[in-house]
């Protein structure tokens, strides 16, 4: 498989603005282990380089980049201080240390750190993508576009801005230009299983689910053991009218990560569709469980109550989806129809119409209202919702 130069390796290589001893046989190891993908033996190396050469900036900046890689955000933030300290500054610490900024919630010291560096250096590529990542996290999307779009302008062959920008794009439903940036990306380093995960969600939604099943496929054989894309595999199955092969997905993920949320949702999603609605309860109650404020898993919870006559529990389920998002619709028709299923008339309308207020234009409310208008005789006020209805669906592009 083809790969670029390391981002480890670019890294070391981007020490500049300080002179360095020749490395020793320690770090030659270290070098070596990584190069073997021995993270660890590389840690204990540099390790043993730094106690034997306490000032070391190449072994600092090898351990800062090993613990990033390592998810060892705190280690990598606190090495890379001190190489910041003895180097007088020098941009490849700032950048290590700003990347472990981001991951123990210090964005925003990230980027002063960054625009103190920037105002008196000219930019440079690692320099504008780690300034997007910071945006990013931040919240600021249109700034990390901008910037990952000027780090791609400095080095066209800097792969990990057009990957940081092709998910961006993605966040914004912009699936063709997430496409694009992922197909430059895998051209540039086809060994990570996150670009065809990424790019297999672009896909997805883009309406090629072969083509998101392709990736996958890429992205699982890289990755046998990752739940998330195997939850997505189950996902795009699914949509393949594969239920089989779907449940055999969600099925895996559960087994490799208990604590893996959407795993239950997806598989209790599923065996609802096929009303098999005790198998779904337990499922979702576990994804509940897991993650106890995500509106849309009382949405299917609130569904699985009212099939199976659980009024009072759908009534509870209903209210907690709209306690976590009081905006989205799902909320209110559930609600609506436990009361009218207890024969609560009255509170099954205004509820009803309260969707609608914050809603206008989603038709289903409509519909439901009509329903229950029509129910009670109220033939006038269902034709006036049905025709609504039908006037809002007629618009859906």
């Amino acid at each position: 498989m083809k790969k670029t130069i390391s981002l480890f390796l670019l890294t070391i290589t981007y020490l500049i603005g300080y002179s360095q001893p020749a490395i020793s046989p320690a770090e030659r190891e270290g070098t070596d282990f990584y190069k073997q993908g021995k993270s660890a033996e590389a840690i204990a190396s540099f390790k043993k380089a730094l106690v034997e050469r306490p000032i070391s900036l190449y072994s600092m900046n090898a351990l800062g980049n090993l613990y990033l890689m390592d998810k060892n955000y705190q280690d990598a933030y606190l090495i890379a201080d001190k190489g910041m300290s003895l180097s007088n500054g020098a941009p490849n610490f700032i950048v290590v240390k700003a990347k472990a900024a981001l991951r123990i919630n210090k964005a925003q010291e990230a980027l002063t750190m960054i625009d103190k560096y920037l105002a008196t250096h000219q930019p440079d590529f690692m320099m504008l993508f780690v300034k997007g990542g910071a945006f990013n996290v931040l919240g600021d999307r249109q700034q990390a576009l901008t910037l990952f779009s000027q780090s791609i302008a400095a080095n066209a062959d800097f792969p990990d801005a057009y990957l940081a920008r092709g998910e961006d794009f993605e966040g914004i439903a912009r699936y063709p230009q997430a496409l694009k940036d992922y197909n430059k990306y895998i051209s540039l380093r086809d060994d990570n299983p996150e670009a065809y995960y990424h790019r297999g969600i672009a896909y997805y939604h883009n309406a090629q689910p072969n083509e998101a099943l392709a990736d996958c496929n890429t992205a699982i054989a890289l990755s046998p053991k990752n739940a998330e894309i195997l939850t997505f595999r189950g996902e795009t199955y699914k949509a393949l009218k594969q239920t089989d092969k779907a449940m055999a997905d969600f099925n895996s993920a559960m087994a490799i990560d208990p604590n893996y949320a959407i795993a239950y949702y997806q598989a209790a999603g599923t065996y609802m569709e096929s009303k098999n609605y005790v198998a779904a309860l337990p499922l979702i109650n576990k994804a509940i469980a897991l993650i106890p404020n995500a509106a849309e898993y009382y949405w299917i919870q609130a569904r699985l109550y009212l099939y199976t006559q659980k009024n009072n529990e759908a009534l509870t389920a209903a209210n907690k989806a709209i306690e976590f998002n009081g905006k989205a619709p799902e909320g209110y028709m559930w609600k609506a129809s436990a009361y009218f299923n207890q024969e609560k008339y009255d509170e099954a309308i205004k509820t009803i119409t309260d969707g609608i207020t914050i809603n206008p234009d989603y038709y289903l409310l409509y519909t439901l209202r009509a329903s229950m208008y029509r129910d009670k005789g109220h033939t006038i006020l269902a034709d006036a919702d049905d025709l609504k209805a039908k006037q809002l669906a007629a618009n859906i592009k």
